[in-house]
């Protein structure tokens, strides 16, 4: 999806793919036309035309693979969630600052139309003073003991993969930390949480009430709901394109916002790349403090419910 929606965007040029996992970064260049492939990521950050590398490895990977980009001089984009915990991220926040580069974690969702809207709607009164929001994301993996989500080496589990949407719509929406968190997990002989819940609590009374699983099919959603009515987005959570506007006496306003599924990334690649040309070290729509304040919020939910992995051992 990445490809397709790098060459949707104006002015941006994927021309180099690199991989440690032997033959497949050839591979993938081959399957997708690009033009240079590398067995090594050094390689790779020696090219000078490079702007910004894209990071798509598990999260165990994500510290070391944007430290390493960060200290190569290029600007980072990274899939969520940015860190395993809070110290990686902070480290690497340093190191971007330091070196004034540009990074950011790849929210994508965040871009979307639909979510633009939504932050106008907020931002506008529309709802008034928001109370309570509730959101839900997951799938049901396929019978694969194997699959990295059930790896703990690897930072698998529903928090980190699924978990993040909830966790990250709720900081877009309430814009701070919650002032409380309570959690509660399901945690399978993979020694990952495979469903969790997370109940929220912010300075002013409101509410978030999330939840995330690996192992159940859920109908994903999310819901805003104020002291002048509530926004919903049905069944399209994650690639959100439809919003419903409900007031107390008027008729529900259902707003469209449709898209190419196959470009998902656009958005967000294009006010990357906008940022990068205009010398930004982030973007305001997923800001550092954001995904600061999510990385938080998950250290102190895998907390509760007793979930380490290998990077917090590294890290203390």
């Amino acid at each position: 999806m990445f490809v397709s929606s790098i060459r949707a965007v104006e002015n941006s040029n994927l021309f180099a793919v690199a991989s440690r996992t032997p033959g497949k970064a050839k591979d993938f260049s081959g399957k997708h036309g690009i033009e240079s492939y590398y067995s090594d990521y050094e390689s790779l950050l020696q090219i000078d035309e490079l702007d910004a590398v894209y990071i798509a490895t598990t999260a165990n990977f994500h510290f070391e693979n944007v430290k390493l980009v960060l200290e190569s001089g290029k600007s980072v984009l990274c899939e969520k969630p940015f860190t395993v915990n809070a110290d990686e991220l902070k480290e690497l926040i340093q190191i971007a600052c330091e070196r004034n580069l540009f990074m950011m974690e790849g929210m994508w969702t965040r871009f979307l139309p639909a979510m633009v809207q939504l932050r106008e709607l907020l931002d506008k009164g529309k709802i008034g003073k928001v109370k309570q929001l509730r959101a839900t994301f997951g799938f049901q993996l396929a019978d694969n003991i194997n699959h990295r989500l059930l790896d703990t080496s690897l930072a698998g589990g529903a928090l980190l993969d699924t978990g993040v949407y909830p966790l990250s719509f709720a900081n877009m929406v309430m814009k701070e930390k919650p002032v409380k968190v309570q959690a509660l997990a399901d945690i399978g002989e993979s020694s990952v949480d495979e469903q969790s819940a997370y109940l929220l609590k912010y300075a002013s009374g409101a509410l978030g009430i999330l939840d995330s699983t690996i192992s159940a099919g859920v109908v994903s959603r999310a819901e805003v709901m104020g002291t002048k009515g509530s926004i919903q987005i049905s069944d399209k959570f994650l690639g959100a394109d439809e919003l419903i506007l409900n007031r107390p006496g008027q008729e529900p306003l259902c707003m469209s916002f449709p898209y190419d599924k196959e470009a998902s990334f656009k958005f967000e690649i294009e006010a990357a790349s906008e940022a990068i040309r205009l010398g930004k070290l982030e973007h305001e729509i997923m800001s550092l403090s954001d995904s600061l304040q999510i990385i938080e919020t998950m250290d102190k939910i895998r907390g509760q419910i007793d979930l380490v992995f290998q990077n917090d051992l590294k890290s203390n």
